[in-house]
């Protein structure tokens, strides 16, 4: 049966009539600020986004709720290098944190008194240390790249260890030769958390782009070194005893000078290279797990570390 001419000739006068009509305003994204502030407890970053210690107001939207919202910023705040977690971004003029091309997300605002409670803390015990450590080249602890510059230390907790302790412990680990830490000691490579075994016993590093302080926590690394210049070749899969060394290029490092210069540093490891038994001549010294030679009660001597481990 054919349409009437009448209805044909109308459709196209609904569809213009429809087209000229107003959009229907589009629904108003659901935004609520959370009743309790988070606190941050000294001056922190995520990435380029400062924020200085003090109480924090959270407004979340879409589906993320106000616990998640205390949870991802905090998270957000112990990342090492403030790359967020795929499929997270931050807008930094907002201060708002977005997951991905959704709705979900939240923003956070300094404000100037606390209110509510449990609204979340950053550390959540111990305490920052007042000092800054100062890596004075690129270096590598295990998979945790640690590019040169200076470095906050915070404690995990007020007991078992101090400021002082930590910032020894950061250079032994960056002596480290092949970033394996000694027992009972673990890396946590997003966050630059370091922590003795299972427990709360522990520190976390941070970039500080700051005026570097001293006090308790400061230090640097090397300390009383000289980087040499130029880089070693080793040639093929090779070991000076118990010191594995495989085929790449190595930087040689100076310690405790004396009167040894890079050029005998590296007429000595040539020589190690070359003994069959590995055994070294006396007065020297080999310590495998920071792979250094020494000599004489002043530990005179060098350190060797593959460039591949310095290298981002």
């Amino acid at each position: 049966m054919r349409p009437s001419l009448r209805f044909t000739a109308l459709v196209p006068a609904l569809i213009a009539i429809a087209l000229l009509l107003p959009a229907a305003p589009a629904a108003a994204q659901v935004t609520a600020i959370c009743p309790a502030t988070f606190q941050v407890l000294h001056d922190d970053r995520i990435g380029t986004f400062e924020l200085p210690a003090g109480p924090y107001a959270i407004t979340v939207r879409g589906g993320v709720s106000c616990s998640h919202a205390s949870d991802l910023f905090k998270r957000f705040l112990e990342d090492f290098d403030g790359r967020l977690p795929k499929p997270w971004t931050l807008d930094l003029v907002a201060a708002s944190f977005s997951r991905g091309t959704s709705a979900d997300g939240f923003s956070v605002k300094r404000i100037q008194s606390p209110h509510g409670g449990g609204g979340g803390r950053h550390p959540i015990i111990g305490a920052r240390c007042p000092g800054t450590f100062t890596v004075l080249h690129d270096d590598r602890i295990g998979r945790r790249w640690i590019p040169g510059g200076h470095y906050r230390i915070t404690l995990l907790s007020r007991s078992g260890i101090d400021c002082a302790g930590a910032a020894r412990l950061f250079a032994r680990f960056l002596q480290d030769y092949d970033g394996v830490l000694p027992r009972p000691w673990v890396l946590d490579v997003p966050t630059g958390i370091f922590r003795r075994g299972a427990s709360d016993v522990g520190f976390r590093i941070k970039p500080y782009s700051g005026t570097p302080t001293g006090g308790n926590g400061s230090g640097r690394h090397p300390s009383g070194a000289q980087l040499c210049p130029f880089p070693f070749n080793v040639l093929h899969d090779d070991r000076i005893g118990k010191l594995r060394l495989p085929k790449q290029q190595y930087r040689l490092t100076l310690l405790n000078r004396g009167n040894l210069t890079c050029q005998a540093a590296v007429s000595w490891f040539k020589r190690f290279l070359n003994d069959v038994d590995g055994v070294l001549p006396r007065p020297w010294k080999l310590n495998t797990q920071i792979a250094t030679f020494t000599r004489g009660a002043r530990n005179v001597g060098f350190r060797v570390k593959p460039i591949g481990l310095l290298k981002r």
